[in-house]
């Protein structure tokens, strides 16, 4: 601090001082020009692609883990022997760098040498043991080697970070281990998320082995711990469609019993139609109401007015046209050589074909009894009751109940107007026989 005549002062910086900060300075600078010098011997092999470089500027940079992996990345197309003891290298000098560790497994897969593989995705499991990709990446590598147990250990731990990777695990576990029962011990028993585990089931049921898909859904389903519907959905209308009735029912019933469907109350005790009463809102699928083709109707299961309780289902034909129409239905276990009643009560309004809507039944197979239809309805008319009898036949596991409007013959043709559906039950008229798989009761004893 210098005082200037007349009372001011002014600041000057001290030769000593200006001498203390050229070291800084110069250390600044060093740093810049070895980071841009090790930057340029990493580019010299990029460009000239030639190992002989690599070679000849090594000793410039050989103990610096970032230049020992950027050499092995220049390397990888040029030279994968050189580029793979590079990248080796670099682990060694900075073995907790994990992205290191991923470019050398890279390496070691490319180069077809499995043991360098799996020791590299190993070390990246012991570096980062909560990152599902080296849990998985670590089973996979396993496999390769065929260590099958440590292979299932790590499979299960990707897969309890992260259910993502389920899909891809069963197909990798299929050609390597096509035995669901171990699987599930080794790689599912255990895990929280049931989710995964109904997804098994599904991928053995979509792979066609049903039997399979069966047993583990029992062992799925002695666990308490719900899934949504949407889960078991695949697997449960797979077995629908396919004529698994008997199992089918028993996934209903599990689902049920686990709390994941609700069965409302029959109208009437033996009644075998789901939610007969349109009470609660249809799940589309299994054994409740399923919505068909729609186009030129509105359909509403919630509407008011119900003939019983509080609603009703209402289709409203919403342009005149002459269809064949089946916007709803659903399918009611039943069993074979044996006659039943369905019975409903409708009511229209303004319904102007002569071909109004009625209800069918269908057995589900193409080579089953004859399809019954109940009286039609047209005009305007109250709540009143329409009934038919069936009799099944001999294969008979099914029946498909509907609404249904026939195409009409007779001018006019169109349809217009509303109809409305409620109380539909189906009973079994005969007597005397036990265990009704249609009342969903187990068809087994695994329970």
């Amino acid at each position: 601090m210098i005082h200037k005549p007349g009372g001011g002062t002014r600041t000057e910086i001290s030769l000593r001082a200006r001498a203390r900060s050229v070291p800084f300075v110069i250390g600044v600078v060093g740093a810049s020009l070895f980071l841009a010098a090790e930057a340029s011997l990493a580019g010299i092999v990029f460009s000239f692609e030639t190992p002989n470089v690599g070679r000849w500027i090594l000793p410039l940079g050989g103990n610096d883990p970032r230049f020992r992996h950027q050499l092995g990345q220049a390397y990888q197309n040029i030279d994968p022997t050189l580029s793979l003891s590079n990248l080796r290298r670099a682990t060694e000098l900075s073995p907790l760098s994990r992205l290191y560790w991923e470019d050398l497994e890279s390496a070691c897969e490319s180069a077809a040498d499995l043991r360098c593989a799996e020791q590299a995705s190993e070390r990246l499991v012991a570096l980062c043991p909560m990152v599902p990709s080296y849990q998985w990446l670590a089973g996979q590598t396993c496999l390769q080697t065929n260590r099958l147990d440590a292979a299932l250990v790590h499979i299960r731990r990707s897969l309890e970070l992260d259910p993502t990777y389920a899909e891809e695990t069963w197909y990798v576990l299929r050609k390597s281990l096509n035995d669901p029962e171990v699987v599930f011990d080794k790689v599912l028993a255990g895990n929280p998320d049931a989710r995964i585990k109904v997804g098994y089931v599904d991928f053995l049921s979509d792979q066609g082995n049903d039997d399979a898909a069966y047993r583990i859904w029992r062992r799925v389903v002695t666990d308490p711990r719900p899934f949504p519907f949407a889960s078991a959905e695949p697997y449960l209308d797979r077995l629908i469609d396919s004529g698994r009735f008997d199992e089918a029912v028993n996934v209903w019933q599990d689902l049920a019993h686990l709390g994941i469907i609700h069965c409302p109350e029959p109208i009437e005790k033996g009644n075998l139609v789901f939610n007969g009463d349109f009470e609660q809102t249809p799940l589309g699928a299994g054994f409740d109401w399923r919505t068909g083709q729609t186009r030129y109707l509105a359909v509403d299961f919630s509407a008011p007015g119900a003939y019983h309780g509080g609603h009703c289902l209402r289709v409203d034909f919403t342009v005149r046209r002459n269809e064949e129409y089946e916007p709803v239905y659903q399918i009611v276990p039943v069993l074979p050589r044996h006659t039943y009643a369905l019975e409903a009560f409708v009511r229209s309004e303004g319904i102007t074909s002569d071909s109004g809507p009625c209800l069918r039944v269908r057995d589900t197979q193409s080579a089953g009894f004859p399809e019954v239809t109940s009286e039609t309805t047209v005009g305007t008319t109250p709540w009143h009751r329409v009934r038919l009898s069936f009799a099944t036949g001999p294969q008979t596991r099914a029946v498909r109940v509907s609404f249904w409007r026939p195409r009409s013959d007779v001018f006019p043709p169109q349809i217009s107007g509303t109809f409305w559906l409620d109380t539909v039950s189906i009973e079994c008229l005969e007597s005397g026989e036990s265990g009704l798989r249609t009342k969903m009761e187990p068809a087994r004893s695994e329970r």
